[in-house]
């Protein structure tokens, strides 16, 4: 028998305690009867109400989980139609219930990790790390990459946001250990982003969820890099075995 447990932590960052800003940074964790779901979300520093942009990106994308779940037998991100119809699910409800605010307003990237059907399905729009801890040890990340670019420009939900926009993996849910999201703040502070999340799963793995999320808020609290600023978010969902009695 297998159960899925979560926790996360958010800390507000130095320059928002400075300038007297709210944390923009968001994360939830929803448990179903069928699935599990995970979201983090990043509201961009630029804009004036990114925080209900974040919270509200959350909540988009069980809304989509959850919608995906109710009109078909199984939900299978490989599918292109059923891929489609999710992620346009988390953009279209999202921007339904920032209203009266404009994506402008209220911009916010999505990081998600859900379990269903037999997988573990991650998604990722904007910046950030998504990762995945393989029962071998194998470490699967999702990562923004800015190489290819002359801007730092970040995506992010809004009007104009297509399937294309995202990177999407699956593993099955027998390989997977556990998955860690965790917004920017963290991730581009990370000299060695595989190594910083093994050693953290493994750290953590065996706690209870009570601790873990004491741990994490600590962890946050003490961020070793000089000088940061930023707020940092980070959520795990993590695979429990158990004998069955």
């Amino acid at each position: 028998m297998q159960r899925w447990i979560s926790f996360g932590a958010s800390e507000i960052g130095p320059a928002h305690i400075k300038t007297g800003k709210p944390n923009q940074d968001s994360w939830a964790a929803f448990h179903h009867f069928n699935c599990d779901v995970l979201a983090v979300s990043d509201g961009m520093g630029s804009k004036d109400f990114s925080e209900f942009g974040s919270a509200a990106a959350c909540k988009a994308v069980d809304y989509a989980v959850c919608s995906s779940m109710l009109s078909g037998p199984s939900l299978d991100l490989q599918d292109p139609l059923i891929r489609e119809l999710f992620l346009d699910n988390i953009r279209d409800k999202w921007a339904e219930d920032i209203l009266p605010l404009t994506a402008k307003q209220a911009s916010a990237t999505c990081l998600f990790a859900l379990h269903a059907s037999g997988n573990v399905w991650l998604g990722m729009l904007g910046d950030g790390c998504v990762a995945c801890v393989l029962v071998d040890g194998t470490i699967r990340l999702l990562q923004e990459s800015k190489d290819d670019s002359f801007s730092n420009v970040t995506k992010s939900l809004s009007e104009s946001v297509t399937p294309d926009d995202w990177q999407i993996m699956g593993v099955s849910e027998k390989r997977c250990k556990a998955v860690l999201l965790c917004t920017d703040g963290i991730a581009d502070d990370l000299v060695d982003p595989k190594g910083f999340v093994a050693g953290y799963i493994d750290s953590v793995f065996d706690m209870p969820v009570v601790s873990a999320a004491g741990d994490a808020a600590n962890m946050l609290i003490d961020w070793p890099t000089p000088k940061h600023s930023d707020d940092k978010t980070i959520a795990c969902l993590i695979r429990r075995d158990y004998a069955d009695e």
